[in-house]
């Protein structure tokens, strides 16, 4: 596999692409499926190259889930792609096809959270970790980076069953290697401390690896890839130590990585705990612009920081 370079910004969508490409190259058996918006995926490409590979159902999200489900009954590995905010009319036929029956289907929700912020509203997917976290049978990953997109995009090859992959529009800096370890429902340390614990998701991993080195405060970051199964243990251990926790993700406060923490810790080890997420849908504007509106941005994550360490 192509790894990219530290430092370099990459759009995970284009990592993932170039991933199932190489992939299917080797594996017969991965096909791809979008609805309408292979482009936005970097699916186009995969059809040019694989042309009896790739299907397009128009903007038909519920026949993209049905196609899919079809093609892994019959032994394949489809990937079914489109905007995360647009896989809400289709959830009854991933419950009803995919779930009830495990089926070995892959679907992408791309330009997750606010990263189409100029599209608008209508555009940004704040609830899909809540959709398919709450479904049995079915994994929920949220890359941080493009190299860790393209061990999760083989992983999930190997991966009988079904999964949730969501993806992000803006470039991300590459912060992980080729040696940093991926491996489904495990969580990374990225950074240790003993003051705070940080647990994000997505591009919020590399934000908050540059806030610990602006501010004076001993943070613990963990990359929470995994959002189901999620990686219990290491959360509470990680609280054991610091003894406050807060979340950091591209989603509504209610049903995604803050609420998967909460439960964890208020069954285990309950600690002070803050939860940096949308509480309202969004706007339009420049990506920072709508980060800052919306309360993601870098001055929330450390006014959460400096809170919950005020509640310890």
């Amino acid at each position: 596999m192509k790894y990219y370079k530290v430092r370099e910004k990459v759009a995970i969508r284009q990592a993932f692409g170039e991933a199932l490409i190489e992939l299917a190259g080797r594996d017969k058996k991965i096909v791809a499926i979008s609805a309408d918006l292979g482009g936005s995926l970097t699916l186009d490409e995969f059809g040019a190259k694989y042309p009896d590979r790739y299907y397009n159902t128009g903007v038909a999200e519920q026949d993209m889930i049905g196609v899919a489900a079809g093609f892994a009954l019959r032994g394949y590995k489809p990937f079914a792609g489109t905007f995360g905010s647009f896989l809400g009319r289709a959830m009854d036929h991933v419950r009803q096809s995919v779930c009830h029956n495990k089926l070995n289907v892959k679907i992408v929700g791309s330009h997750g959270g606010i990263s189409n912020a100029q599209d608008g509203p209508s555009a940004h997917a704040l609830e899909d970790f809540a959709m398919f976290r709450a479904l049995p049978n079915m994994l929920v990953i949220m890359p941080s980076d493009p190299n860790q997109t393209i061990k999760a995009v083989e992983a999930l090859v190997k991966h009988n069953g079904p999964a949730y992959l969501r993806l992000y529009r803006e470039p991300l800096p590459v912060f992980t290697t080729e040696e940093t370890p991926f491996t489904i429902g495990k969580a990374n340390i990225m950074r240790e401390g003993c003051e705070v614990t940080v647990v994000a998701c997505g591009p919020h991993v590399g934000l908050a690896l540059e806030i610990a080195k602006e501010i004076n405060i001993d943070i613990e970051i963990i990359d929470s890839h995994s959002l189901n199964p999620i990686d219990s243990q290491t959360i509470i251990e990680s609280a054991k130590k610091t003894k406050a926790v807060i979340t950091v993700e591209d989603h509504s406060v209610n049903g995604g990585l803050g609420s998967a923490v909460a439960e964890v810790l208020v069954e285990n080890y309950p600690v002070p705990m803050e939860r940096v997420g949308l509480h309202s849908f969004a706007t339009t504007g420049s990506y920072e612009e709508v980060a800052n509106y919306v309360g993601i941005g870098r001055r929330d994550i450390i006014k959460a920081i400096r809170k919950v360490l005020q509640r310890k």
